[in-house]
């Protein structure tokens, strides 16, 4: 089996906004179905872990779109393993439209955790995993760091519940991300698109717990973001728009 897959999503009336476009989150689901069949047909999926009692926990994510596609077309989205470490793996995407178009890229870093102490364990000890590795890297940069939110502006609270939870009984992966991007007024929807987007994440959402947003501007067309359990913070983003 190559080291590499290849995954086909259609883009549906219910991926999209009101733009026709898929959203954010969407697109972030799209790659992590990606990332799931890839590690799930090559031995070290959910189910693997869940045997060794682990799991895969997203650390940090981040997305480039030079274009959306639109409704009723196909993304391809190409995805690989390019190195691991003791306590992180990087995993790579690239993503092509109907016709074979690159549109954009994406890299993520994963942590195995135990499923019992929710630590994190060796991953260069799991058998057969480095087999799997191609040392070719992504054309985009890595998550920078997030400077902490200062003098920053309350933008939204929520309170996690039923539907916001994954697998790992936390707040969803996607659902950060939405709840992230849902804090920009419509207009600017209307006139922008949002070309990158950047995510750490810190520490897990929890059910019933109430989480405030606040925002601020870094620069023209770029904004810092941080969500927070009273003075906790749970995740921090940074968004570019064009």
């Amino acid at each position: 089996m190559s080291v590499a897959g290849n995954y086909i999503f259609p883009v549906e009336a219910y991926t999209n906004d009101f733009r026709g476009k898929p959203t954010l989150h969407m697109l972030g689901g799209f790659l992590m179905q990606a990332a799931t069949r890839h590690a799930e047909e090559r031995g070290f999926g959910y189910f693997e872990m869940a045997r060794h009692k682990k799991a895969w926990v997203l650390s940090r994510l981040a997305m480039e779109m030079s274009v959306y596609p639109v409704n009723d077309h196909c993304i391809s989205i190409h995805t690989w393993v390019p190195e691991v470490n003791k306590l992180f793996t990087e995993r790579c995407f690239a993503l092509s439209d109907s016709v074979g178009n690159h549109i954009g890229d994406a890299r993520s870093l994963w942590a195995a955790i135990d499923m019992e102490t929710r630590k994190p364990t060796n991953i260069q000890e799991m058998e057969g995993f480095d087999q799997f590795t191609n040392r070719k890297q992504s054309p985009i940069e890595n998550v920078r760091k997030i400077p902490p939110v200062k003098e920053k502006q309350h933008v939204e609270s929520f309170v996690v519940k039923y539907s916001d939870l994954d697998i790992n009984s936390h707040l969803n992966s996607m659902k950060y991300i939405e709840h992230f991007v849902n804090t920009f007024p419509l207009e600017m929807f209307r006139t922008k698109n949002i070309r990158r987007f950047e995510i750490c994440f810190m520490s897990e959402g929890r059910y019933d717990a109430r989480l405030d947003i606040f925002r601020r501007k870094e620069s023209e067309d770029t904004f810092i973001l941080e969500m927070r359990n009273v003075e906790k913070i749970i995740s921090s983003a940074r968004v570019k728009w064009e």
